[in-house]
C-alpha cells in the first residue's frame, strides 16, 4: 500500500481532471448532462481508480487499476474527440487535451509495468 499523492501519474492525472473542467465549462447548455458531464466523470475516474489501486494489498489489484486507468484515458480522449468534431472546443485546446493524456498513458504503462515486476 502507498500514498497515491506521491505518485506523478496520480498528479497528471489530477491536472488533467482539472484541465478538462475548465475546457468544458463553455459547452453548450444542452450538454450539461451529455458530453461534458461524461468526459468530467471520467477525468475524475483516471486518479481515482489509482487511488484506489494504491490502497490494495497485493500488486497484482494495483496493476489493474493501473490497467483500467489506461482504459479510462482511451475513453476520455474518444470523448475529447467527438467534442473537438462538435466544435465544443478548440483544435489548440484539444492538442494540450490529447499530450496530455498521451503523457498520462504513457506513465501508467511504465507504473503498471514496474509494479508487475516487482
Amino acid at each position: 500500500m502507498q500514498d497515491f499523492r506521491k505518485l506523478g501519474v496520480w498528479k497528471k492525472a489530477h491536472e488533467l481532471a482539472l484541465y478538462t473542467y475548465r475546457i468544458t465549462n463553455d459547452f453548450p447548455r444542452d450538454e450539461v448532462f451529455g458530453l461534458r458531464n461524461m468526459m468530467r466523470k471520467t477525468s475524475i475516474d483516471i486518479p481515482a481508480v489509482i487511488a484506489e489501486g494504491c490502497g490494495k494489498q497485493h500488486p497484482q489489484k494495483l496493476t489493474h487499476s493501473l490497467n483500467v486507468a489506461i482504459g479510462f484515458s482511451n475513453r476520455l480522449e474518444y470523448y475529447g474527440i467527438m467534442a473537438r468534431d462538435l466544435e465544443f472546443f478548440s483544435a489548440a485546446a484539444f492538442d494540450e487535451f490529447s499530450g496530455r493524456l498521451a503523457e498520462i498513458r504513457m506513465m501508467l504503462s511504465g507504473l503498471s509495468k514496474k509494479v508487475a515486476v516487482a
